[in-house]
């Protein structure tokens, strides 16, 4: 098998636990799945604290950051969730989407609002398939 020579964009994937207080973390596996209407699918470890919160509220975020955001994306691939506030440590701003019960990030410059819709198991993740209700293009 040939690595691909292009780069794919990190996804950051932003949740509420049961108490409201957001995460994020990077989604290792993701891609637009169908584009009529637009889904998304996303790849997450049943371990994470992130699986958790979207099968309990439905919902996520899918956020890219910029080339400027590189350390604290970083951060939130390395560090969990369940023993750290990452938005306080990483000094990046959850917003509550107007759309769906998640946070975006923002400064990050393009977020997507997503409604769960299915799930799929596959080895140790669960694929998570979701609709895209709203795309935001915030200018940095």
């Amino acid at each position: 098998m040939k690595r691909s020579r292009y780069a794919t964009p990190i996804f950051i994937i932003g949740t509420y636990d049961e108490e409201g207080n957001p995460n994020a973390v990077n989604a290792i596996l993701g891609e637009m799945s169908c584009s009529d209407p637009q889904h998304i699918s996303i790849s997450i470890k049943e371990t994470t604290s992130t699986h958790k919160n979207i099968l309990d509220k439905e919902a996520f975020t899918v956020n890219i950051p910029s080339q400027t955001y590189i350390d604290e994306t970083g951060h939130l691939m390395t560090e969990c969730g369940k023993n750290e506030d990452k938005f306080d440590s990483t000094g990046l701003t959850p917003v509550k989407s107007e759309l769906v019960d998640a946070p975006y990030i923002q400064e990050f410059p393009l977020a997507l609002e997503c409604k769960l819709v299915d799930t799929t198991q596959s080895g140790l993740c669960t694929c998570f398939i979701g609709k895209v209700l709203d795309a935001k293009w915030i200018e940095v």
